[in-house]
C-alpha cells in the first residue's frame, strides 16, 4: 500500500504543474500519507477492513468535503459555500477512501473552460465541467472520483480522457452537500478507471445497488423528427 501511494504521489507532484486537474491548495502529500496510515492502524486485519479500504479519490469542486475549501471553480471565498459535507462524500470515507484533493470545475459547473489539461494529449481539452475529475483519473492521480452531470459534464470529460463515466438515474445518487448547477436536472456521478471500479464506488454510494444485469433483452431507440435532425450525417 505505501509503494502504491509514493507512485501516486510522485505522479502527481510530476504533472500536476502542468496537467491543473486539482484545485489548488487541496493536495498535500503529508496528509495523504497520515490517512493512509490511519486507515492501516484501526484496520490492520484484512477481513475486517471496509470496502473501500484506502482507495485514493478526487472529489469535483462542487461537492462539499470537510477539510477542504469549496469553491465551484471560481475564485470567491470558500465561506460563500459552506455546509454541510456531501452525503455521498462522508459515505466514501465511511467506506474507507481518502480524499486525495478536490478536482478541479468549469465555473459553478457550468460552460466556460478551465485551466486543466487532457492528459491524453495536452493540447487536447479534458471536457467539462467535471474536468478535473476525468483527467485525474486518467493521469492516475487515484483510480476513481466523483463529478456530477446536468447536461454531459461526467460522460463527455470521461469520453474525451479515455476513462468511464457513469451517470446514474436522477437522484439514485444524493446530491444533498453539492453546490447546485440546476438542482432539478444534476445528477451525481462517478469516474473511473473501469467497470469493475466503477461498481465498487457504485456499491457504496447508491443505496439498494444491485449489480446484476437485467434479464429482459434491451430495447434499442432511436428519436427522429427535429432532436434527430440537430446530427451531422456522420
Amino acid at each position: 500500500m505505501r509503494d502504491t501511494i509514493d507512485c501516486l504521489i510522485a505522479r502527481i507532484e510530476e504533472s500536476e504543474p502542468e496537467l491543473q486537474a486539482l484545485v489548488d491548495g487541496t493536495f498535500q502529500a503529508h496528509r495523504v500519507r497520515e490517512e493512509i496510515a490511519l486507515l492501516a492502524k484501526r484496520f490492520p486485519e484484512p477481513k475486517h477492513r471496509p470496502p473501500l479500504f484506502c482507495l485514493p479519490v478526487g472529489i469535483k469542486d462542487i461537492y462539499r468535503v470537510n477539510g477542504f475549501p469549496t469553491r465551484c471553480g471560481t475564485r470567491l471565498p470558500s465561506a460563500l459555500f459552506g455546509g454541510n459535507e456531501a452525503v455521498s462524500v462522508s459515505a466514501l470515507k465511511r467506506a474507507g477512501a481518502v480524499v486525495v484533493a478536490k478536482t478541479a470545475t468549469t465555473e459553478f459547473a457550468g460552460f466556460a473552460p478551465g485551466a486543466t489539461r487532457n492528459p491524453v494529449d495536452r493540447s487536447h481539452t479534458p471536457g467539462g465541467s467535471s474536468s478535473g475529475s476525468a483527467a485525474g483519473v486518467a493521469a492516475g492521480y487515484f483510480p476513481a472520483a466523483l463529478g456530477t452531470q446536468t447536461i454531459g459534464s461526467i460522460i463527455r470529460p470521461a469520453a474525451y480522457c479515455g476513462v468511464v463515466g457513469f451517470k446514474p438515474s436522477f437522484g439514485r445518487i444524493p446530491t444533498a452537500g453539492i453546490v447546485p448547477f440546476s438542482p432539478s436536472a444534476d445528477h451525481a456521478g462517478v469516474i473511473a478507471t473501469n467497470l469493475e471500479m466503477t461498481e465498487r464506488i457504485l456499491s457504496v454510494l447508491a443505496p439498494e445497488w444491485n449489480p446484476a444485469p437485467p434479464q429482459a433483452a434491451p430495447v434499442l431507440c432511436v428519436p427522429d423528427g427535429p432532436y434527430l435532425e440537430q446530427a451531422s450525417p456522420r
